[in-house]
């Protein structure tokens, strides 16, 4: 029974991480995003999340003859995020929790997924209050607290996140991919402290969900033969 459960959790861990990846290469191919042309950078996006101030906001969208392609572009680009991407991403951090977890009874897992939908709430709150600034950029001071809260409870989230499968791995005897699972928290806390350097986080998601995307691909083909 372990054994099948294991196989059905990376299985999904593989078809939820595959799905996330392919989610995030069609963003570039959005048409809006196409027609933005050289007004439109994939920096932008995080440029705009981390924006405080109206001066930020408004950098973020450029000079006056881009404004109006990248409203558009950005609020393509937050659509698709939360009708496609949010879940999808979630979807795989549950499933990864699950798979190297091996039981939701497990106190440890049981919060990892807990982080998980926090991460979910934040960007959720986070991309919604996008999609109203671009409403009215110039009018847009009341939300930014809002936009601003919910990028730094998902970013909070999904380092915490990572962390606690650091800790599941741990103790499952799995040390290299739990050392990659600490870097979400490294890069965090520098983009925290810096917010030129908020790459790193995404940088970091990457280098610490990929391993466990092959491990999952690992250990199916592994159960399968």
């Amino acid at each position: 029974m372990e054994t099948r459960s294991h196989r059905l959790w990376a299985g999904l861990t593989v078809l939820t991480g595959l799905v996330t990846v392919a989610i995030t290469i069609a963003f570039q191919m959005l048409p809006e995003v196409a027609a933005a042309g050289a007004c439109w950078a994939p920096g932008k996006v995080v440029e705009f999340e981390l924006a405080r101030t109206l001066e930020q906001v408004l950098k973020a969208f450029g000079p006056n003859a881009c404004r109006a392609p990248i409203v558009t572009a950005m609020d393509a680009v937050n659509r698709f995020d939360v009708q496609a991407y949010i879940p999808a991403y979630t979807a795989f951090e549950i499933c990864a929790a699950m798979f190297l977890g091996l039981s939701f009874r497990r106190p440890l897992v049981m919060a990892t997924i807990g982080v998980a939908l926090v991460a979910l709430a934040g960007d959720y709150l986070e991309t919604l209050t996008l999609l109203r600034i671009t409403q009215d950029l110039d009018g847009s001071t009341d939300l930014l607290a809002w936009s601003s809260a919910g990028v730094w409870i998902k970013f909070a989230g999904l380092a915490l996140h990572a962390f606690l499968l650091s800790r599941i791995c741990m103790a499952d005897r799995r040390p290299i991919l739990a050392m990659l699972l600490l870097l979400p928290m490294v890069g965090t806390a520098f983009a925290a402290i810096d917010n030129s350097r908020a790459a790193l986080m995404t940088y970091a998601l990457i280098l610490s969900w990929t391993p466990v995307l092959l491990v999952a691909a690992r250990d199916l083909v592994r159960k399968s033969t």
